[in-house]
């Protein structure tokens, strides 16, 4: 990790955000058959691809080792969590930043979970329950195949940014991995923040919100707050939670930056360690031209992490 080129890193992880920004409790891993690693000759990469971890076709992970990882005594993870409003996305748009991010010397998971739609009752319950069986199934995989992880950090967008934060927080005691920092993209920190409870209101989220309302068996969103303040990623946090990178816009209008306000809030209260960054002229896409020498500082100091903590 040390050794990490960083304009290639940079490149990789604005690569990932722009593939989020395009789409704009849990149980025991069954010892089932241990899927194979094999060697992509065409990337110079290990993968296990397409592992199932539940009977879903959604319920799926990759993992990408780098080429010489059989060499290592140990190596760190980073597990990625795509975006899409809960409702889209997908990890095969991450591969490429994968493989990318792989081949300077890190391991990489990125992970599908069951989706909001109007023929299932999924809804924050399962996809989080998603979460954390993948997590406990790349540790599986990766144990059964010999290879020891070392640390592990969670790297998500919008919606996987509220997930990755949620099980960086509620689940750190319990993990598999040993989690030493969260990297959280424009995420939901309070789901009972009135601006953003009010989104479902809106003309472009009429059908999700239907299909939330449905889910939740409500009429208004306010009377699911005490079902939103279990899957609000600030209830969890404490003065000893893990470090987190932030990135959030300011003129964000799916992502209200009174969630990033709150988040800080929680933060300095509680004098946990964490970057913040804010893209004074970006919407959810964090693309306004006049921010983007801002990615630099976020992509600068997610390797100053990877540096200091793995």
């Amino acid at each position: 990790m040390k050794n990490l080129n960083s304009t290639c890193f940079n490149a990789a992880v604005i690569l990932c955000l722009l593939c989020f920004l395009f789409l704009t409790g849990c149980t025991t891993v069954s010892t089932a058959k241990i899927p194979e690693i094999r060697f992509d000759a065409e990337n110079g990469v290990y993968t296990a691809a397409a592992v199932s971890y539940g009977s879903d076709t959604k319920q799926k992970f990759d993992i990408f080792l780098p080429d010489d990882y059989k060499s290592k005594e140990n190596i760190d993870i980073i597990v990625l969590i795509h975006g899409g409003s809960y409702y889209a996305g997908s990890r095969l748009d991450l591969r490429g930043t994968c493989i990318d991010m792989t081949k300077r010397g890190i391991a990489v998971a990125t992970i599908d979970y069951r989706l909001v739609s109007p023929v299932n009752n999924v809804f924050l319950k399962e996809m989080f329950e998603d979460v954390c069986l993948a997590i406990d199934k790349i540790a599986f995989v990766c144990h059964a195949n010999n290879i020891k992880l070392d640390k592990a950090a969670l790297m998500g967008f919008s919606a996987g940014a509220h997930f990755a934060m949620l099980y960086s927080y509620k689940m750190i005691e319990s993990s598999p991995l040993d989690l030493v920092f969260c990297i959280d993209y424009v995420g939901p920190a309070d789901l009972r923040d009135e601006t953003f409870l009010a989104k479902v209101e809106d003309k472009r989220f009429e059908k999700l919100g239907k299909m939330f309302k449905k889910r939740l068996g409500v009429e208004n969103m306010r009377d699911a707050i005490p079902y939103f303040m279990d899957y609000s990623p600030v209830e969890y946090i404490t003065p000893s939670s893990i470090p987190t990178i932030c990135a959030y816009g300011k003129k964000d209008e799916i992502v209200p930056f009174s969630e990033c306000e709150t988040l800080k809030r929680t933060f300095d209260s509680l004098g946990c360690t964490y970057e913040l960054t804010v893209f004074p002229n970006s919407n959810h896409p964090l693309n306004a031209p006049e921010d983007a020498p801002l990615h630099e500082i976020v992509t600068g100091q997610i390797e100053d992490y990877m540096k200091k903590y793995f």
